[in-house]
């Protein structure tokens, strides 16, 4: 039985991807049902995307959703990815705003009312700015943080909130242009706030995981930052384009003074043939190795883009309106033991 929402309730989506995260499934869900009735003016709906886990979070996920109507699942075919997973969920997601989280409780649900309140009071993107990790080792500190640092110098993007996250909340609006993005290589925090449109941040300190150990390894958000790099931003062949000259000026002032040290300055500067020879090639070599590497990445991400392959395939649905512009899923009437 479908809930009568008056003409005055806005719908507010709340997309969970998530992988092998059994043990906090439900304990995430408790959370939201206990923060979200309280926030006036909404109903809610939540998008648990299954991206390919391997333990048993389809089946907490497939009992939840048989319990309670608001709980839809989507379950990709295969493991795609944080970012893939969060634009499945986007996908779906049918309410006036969509707020993307997390699903070890890092992400509070109590600030959920102060990201309603300020989308309702007129930004279209409201950010959950970290401003504190517990417990968060010292690797995976300065790892976060020279991630934030590259994405802020090598965006092109002047509206990066500091500490940003994927807590996040956006308008419709900012989800259908959102949904025109189709690139393969994507992050969706950048996205959005490419995206443009009016913000506004909410600080706030994530907690420990409730259970269980992060997927998102140190080797994952290096791979993210790479994508970040080549796929939305012309800097790596700028930068290329200046080490090269750099490299160049330098040989060029090394071969002159091999070639006007001895005669000029000192007769004890003497430099064979084959050392001036050796240090020009080095330099020329440096130089190319370097370009051929970088051209080559944006070749294999170009590659990728123009293959035409749809961004997810999902393997089967619950509780979800099937949506013409994507495959047909399979409803979940089976749960793989």
């Amino acid at each position: 039985m479908t809930e009568e929402v008056s003409a005055a309730t806005q719908l507010v989506s709340i997309v969970v991807p998530l992988f092998n995260e059994a043990k906090n499934i439900r304990p995430l869900f408790l959370e939201l049902e206990a923060v979200t009735p309280e926030i006036e003016g909404t109903t809610w709906e939540y998008v648990f995307v299954d991206d390919g886990s391997r333990d048993d979070s389809l089946l907490v996920l497939a009992k939840l959703a048989d319990e309670h109507p608001k709980v839809k699942v989507v379950s990709l075919a295969r493991n795609f990815g944080k970012e893939i997973a969060l634009t499945a969920g986007v996908t779906y997601a049918l309410g006036d705003a969509v707020v993307t989280m997390d699903a070890d409780l890092q992400h509070p649900p109590h600030l959920l009312a102060e990201l309603v309140s300020r989308w309702q009071d007129g930004a279209d993107v409201v950010v959950a700015a970290r401003r504190a990790t517990s417990r968060k080792t010292i690797v995976r500190r300065a790892s976060s943080r020279l991630f934030s640092v590259m994405e802020r110098l090598l965006s092109n993007n002047d509206r990066i909130d500091e500490g940003g996250t994927d807590y996040r909340l956006i308008d419709a609006k900012v989800r259908a242009a959102f949904l025109l993005v189709r690139e393969r290589r994507r992050a969706y925090r950048q996205i959005v706030d490419w995206l443009g449109f009016v913000r506004a941040s909410v600080p706030f300190d994530a907690g420990e995981r409730h259970e269980g150990k992060s997927t998102y390894s140190l080797m994952k958000l290096w791979n993210l930052a790479i994508d970040m790099l080549v796929s939305r931003s012309s800097v790596p062949l700028r930068l290329l384009l200046y080490v090269g000259f750099l490299i160049s000026l330098a040989a060029t002032a090394s071969l002159a003074w091999m070639f006007l040290g001895e005669r000029y300055v000192d007769p004890k500067w003497h430099y064979t043939p084959l050392a001036q020879a050796t240090v020009f090639n080095t330099l020329l070599i440096g130089v190319l190795l370097t370009a051929i590497g970088v051209v080559g990445v944006y070749v294999a991400r170009i590659h990728e883009e123009v293959l035409g392959r749809p961004l997810f395939t999902v393997r089967a649905s619950l509780n979800v309106l099937e949506l013409e512009s994507l495959p047909r899923a399979r409803r979940l009437s089976k749960i793989p033991r």
